[in-house]
């Protein structure tokens, strides 16, 4: 198994064999214009479809033409959570995923697109972007109200858009009930045992925060996008945590 993996990994560990086996998933391809696409001679190109081929993930049509086999495709699903954790080792080197379920681990590559901000004031900067600019909905989770805070609650310009707040137990709902003036009226809070991520969300852009391995949230740092499949991810683990949750009324 472990000689297996390792053979995986060799296989793929390559940026010219990775080019080659997604040209060869958009669409059957010959020798010489994948050879072209890596800008190497046949022969070089060759050697790299034959590492492809006797791994399994790719074979030779009828017409001698390369296409992708099953085993090759479902490789490239999970290809882009590899990059994902690999682009930012550093931030995992800190930061803990096994706080949010496994199937949205599985996923965690629908991010890739996103990018890395750093700072505590750029990541306050989204979430007020998330609700100054939403007007289909807006989300938010977090282990913390931080809504009624005057910097993010008086973004909100419209008192017609639905929001959605997911909050940890126990949390003290003072501060929250006292911001009622400035809330829009579709104001929902619910409530989870544990909340190990946070996130803002509209319709057209997403972020999240992920805990550090100490498991508190890490508000300095986070993943913002605009990109269909961050977005997605980012609203269906909302919505899992919402069906989760528990109403409060405030």
């Amino acid at each position: 198994m472990k000689e297996d993996i390792e053979e995986l990994l060799f296989n793929l560990a390559n940026n010219d064999r990775l080019t080659l086996l997604a040209k060869i998933s958009e669409q059957r391809q010959r020798l010489t214009s994948l050879a072209k696409a890596i800008n190497a001679s046949n022969q070089e190109c060759s050697r790299h479809l034959n590492r492809l081929s006797d791994a399994g993930y790719i074979k030779k049509d009828s017409n001698g033409l390369f296409e992708t086999t099953t085993l090759g495709k479902a490789v490239l699903r999970v290809l882009p959570s590899m990059q994902f954790l690999l682009i930012h080792r550093n931030y995992f080197l800190s930061h803990d995923l096994t706080s949010i379920p496994h199937s949205f681990n599985e996923r965690i590559g629908e991010l890739i697109n996103g990018k890395l901000v750093g700072h505590f004031n750029t990541v306050l900067d989204h979430i007020k972007k998330v609700i100054l600019e939403g007007r289909e909905f807006v989300w938010l989770i977090a282990d913390q109200p931080v809504v009624p805070t005057s910097t993010i609650g008086n973004a909100f310009t419209s008192r017609k858009v639905p929001v959605r707040l997911i909050i940890k137990q126990g949390t003290d709902m003072k501060a929250l009930s006292a911001a009622k003036s400035i809330l829009p009226q579709e104001f929902e809070v619910a409530n989870l045992a544990e909340v190990g991520v946070a996130m803002a969300i509209n319709e057209h852009l997403a972020g999240v925060c992920f805990s550090g391995v100490d498991g508190k949230i890490d508000f300095g740092v986070g993943f913002v996008g605009s990109e269909p499949p961050f977005r997605t991810w980012c609203r269906d683990l909302f919505d899992h945590y919402w069906n989760s949750a528990e109403p409060v009324r405030f």
